[in-house]
């Protein structure tokens, strides 16, 4: 049913997705020239052949290399118009669609009567309330549609598709239940240390006590599944398609944990923020790309990494900021690092503030009161050669206990 009833909004995001891509390509181009010019203009102004011996643009900025560069971008539109062609619309016939029904053709149950569901929903409500599994993960869904005379309620997916688990078993007398899933939530998976061990003592409990005939209960995740049966059951499994499940597991949980729980990536913040700022570099440690997700206020992140890349440019040399993590017990410390020159100044808290560029807001002042109002202590370092703003965000803030490495 949710197959279905999805299939179209599947199609339309595939194909809309080629005009999203179209449109950044044309606006690359469209800036390419104007980048260039403008390097060249800031570059004659510098007047190094007369001034500097040693660095000589013209050897680089030459009108053949910039049409190269532009060409890749233009080979990359074309190939784009060929794979839209190929790609279905939602008008089409969707062979996808008719691989599924024939698979599933003569293996699908009758499914809960209207009355049944009614009956699921009630006690689904105090499940949820009392956080248990499976489906409160889903409690803040939205959304219905009808089959016949059924509603079927989308946040209660989950919870049907598990009664009807149960009850296929005690139909059947079935002693051994293999049930295969790609949700990765915790309201499905006991998990340890990052480390999936099993279904919920819950499930077990509930699908052992209400169907005694159960002896056996395994769960497995799509990508240990294909690998269990390539090794145990000698199935024609390729190990591309172990790797796409893996990767199309990973890609669900990311989105789940942004878009429906608020957590955030941090290096994909820190990448993103630096996009905003001209001419700085940001190095990301593995330290960070290791960090389990973090909640907390996203655009006030934003706003902070925004004045400490300005900072590292007004103030900092090569224009570059290294990003690195630090386990300090009950915390994590994300570290963002530049140098400077013996001589220079390094501005102090007060005089960030009173001395900001538009650009820069309030100056660090605001990102020691921003992030204090998230509970995330702030530091400022100085050395001789060196300027460091550390963040100490606690590891409750993160999913799960976050593990760095060093």
């Amino acid at each position: 049913m949710e197959f279905l009833n999805n299939r179209h909004e599947a199609i339309s995001d595939q194909k809309n997705k080629f005009s999203t891509v179209r449109s950044l390509l044309e606006a690359a181009s469209n800036q390419y020239d104007e980048v260039f010019e403008k390097l060249s203009d800031e570059l004659a102004k510098l007047k190094l052949k007369q001034r500097h011996s040693l660095i000589d643009p013209d050897k680089f900025l030459t009108a053949d290399k910039t049409v190269k560069g532009k060409r890749v971008i233009e080979e990359f539109l074309l190939e784009l118009s060929v794979l839209e062609s190929k790609q279905s619309d939602v008008n089409d016939r969707d062979p996808i669609k008719d691989v599924v029904l024939d698979i599933f053709e003569g293996r699908i149950g009758t499914g809960f009567t209207r009355k049944e569901l009614e009956e699921i929903y009630k006690s689904g409500e105090k499940r949820y309330e009392a956080n248990i599994p499976p489906g409160y993960k889903d409690k803040s869904k939205q959304g219905s549609y009808m089959v016949g005379d059924k509603e079927l309620t989308r946040k209660y997916g989950d919870l049907v598709l598990w009664k009807e688990v149960i009850r296929k078993a005690k139909a059947d007398q079935i002693r051994n239940v293999v049930m295969v899933t790609g949700d990765v939530k915790e309201d499905w998976w006991l998990e340890k240390r990052g480390k999936k061990l099993g279904p919920r003592k819950e499930l077990l409990n509930e699908i052992f006590t209400e169907a005694e005939c159960v002896q056996n209960f395994y769960m497995y995740d799509t990508a240990s599944f294909l690998k269990h049966a390539k090794s145990h059951l000698k199935a024609s499994v390729q190990d591309s398609s172990i790797t796409q499940a893996k990767d199309l597991i990973e890609k669900s949980r990311q989105s789940r944990m942004v878009s429906e729980e608020g957590y955030m990536f941090l290096p994909d913040l820190i990448r993103s923020a630096a996009t905003r700022v001209p001419r700085i570099r940001v190095g990301i440690g593995k330290s960070v790309h290791e960090l389990v997700p973090v909640k907390l206020d996203q655009e006030g992140l934003l706003r902070c990494l925004l004045e400490i890349y300005d900072n590292a440019i007004h103030h900092g040399l090569e224009n570059y900021v290294g990003v690195q993590a630090k386990d300090r017990g009950d915390a994590i410390t994300l570290r963002f690092k530049n140098k400077t020159a013996p001589t220079s100044c390094t501005p102090s808290m007060e005089a960030a503030s009173s001395n900001a560029s538009t650009f820069r807001g309030t100056g660090l002042l605001d990102v020691q009161e921003t992030m204090q109002r998230e509970g995330i202590p702030v530091a400022i370092v100085r050395t001789e050669k060196s300027f460091t703003v550390e963040l100490s965000i606690p590891k409750s803030m993160f999913f799960g206990r976050p593990q760095v490495a060093y």
